[in-house]
């Protein structure tokens, strides 16, 4: 696998499989599918099969796509910080993942996703917390992961492009219009330290890539923004990374959330927003508790 396809697999993993967790699969099938920061076109391919009948359309700014796709896929190379040429009311599903750090304004790019859905068209958004963390205190303050963590973050900010996206998406549909709001946030381990077979899987596949994607995209935006740190010294915290990352006595991990929501028909009444219930849940795979990862939290504005 290549770095595309492990960061795809991974969070494929963290859904048992799940290509989204919107309810787009009730009721009438989706005609049409728009992918937001697509990449390689993973998530699309694997879509397609799911909705044969599905138009697939993949969105990105750079054309690192495959040239021989299924029939209901293409892909169109496109800024979505520019003008949004696509029509208005045409989609079923917009899908977006893994967008901090790329998106320069969230609020105009909500309102371009709110004018191409069609009414009773559903929006997901999957972010990342660009935070690596543990709940039992095995990683040390004041660790490589820790200082790389805060100092990508401090680069983001400072190249106008925040890292700070994850866990607001809900707040922001609910000020955007959207209706039936609901926020999952789920934890993904790095490396093989959890006790439960599928976890380690899990952890085994992210800390791979973890370590495929860390170099470059350091390189890229610590050398010019932030601290503006050298390639020698970005290099050096890398190395104190890359240990942290292996060592199995960290209990390492960091946050995903997931959050759907829709857009209301035409003739439904928005009622006013009734706040977000937080409340534990379990996406569990194997029937049993778990230790680390698949413990999330949802939370949902329940308007009907």
């Amino acid at each position: 696998m290549n770095q595309e396809e492990l960061f795809h697999h991974v969070y494929a993993l963290r859904l048992n499989g799940k290509m989204f967790l919107a309810p787009i699969d009730k009721g009438t099938p989706p005609q049409h599918i728009l992918d937001l920061g697509t990449g390689a076109g993973n998530w699309c391919l694997d879509m397609s099969s799911q909705f044969p009948d599905a138009q697939i359309t993949g969105n990105d700014l750079s054309p690192v796509q495959p040239t021989y796709v299924p029939p209901n896929v293409s892909f169109e190379i496109d800024d979505f910080n520019e003008e949004w040429l696509q029509p208005s009311s045409h989609y079923d599903f917009v899908h977006a993942r893994a967008l901090y750090g790329s998106v320069k304004d969230w609020s105009q790019f909500l309102k371009n996703v709110y004018r191409v859905l069609k009414p009773g068209g559903w929006f997901e958004s999957v972010e990342t917390v660009v935070e690596i963390t543990c709940d039992d205190g095995s990683i040390p303050k004041g660790a490589p992961v820790e200082v790389w963590c805060d100092e990508m973050i401090k680069a983001a900010e400072d190249a106008g492009a925040s890292f700070d996206v994850a866990g607001k998406m809900e707040n922001w549909c609910d000020k955007q219009g959207f209706v039936e709001i609901t926020q999952k946030m789920f934890k993904i381990p790095i490396g093989p330290w959890a006790k439960e077979k599928y976890e380690k899987t899990v952890g085994s596949y992210n800390l791979v890539n973890m370590l495929a994607a860390s170099e470059g995209f350091s390189l890229r935006l610590l050398t010019k923004f932030g601290s503006k740190m050298s390639k020698t010294e970005v290099e050096k915290l890398l190395v104190g990374v890359t240990a942290d990352l292996k060592n199995k006595k960290h209990h390492a991990y960091f946050r995903m959330y997931v959050c759907y929501a829709r857009k209301p028909e035409t003739s439904e009444a928005r009622p006013p927003s009734r706040g977000s219930t937080i409340r534990p849940g379990r996406h569990d795979h194997s029937g049993g508790e778990t230790d680390c990862a698949s413990i999330h939290e949802e939370s949902e504005y329940e308007q009907h």
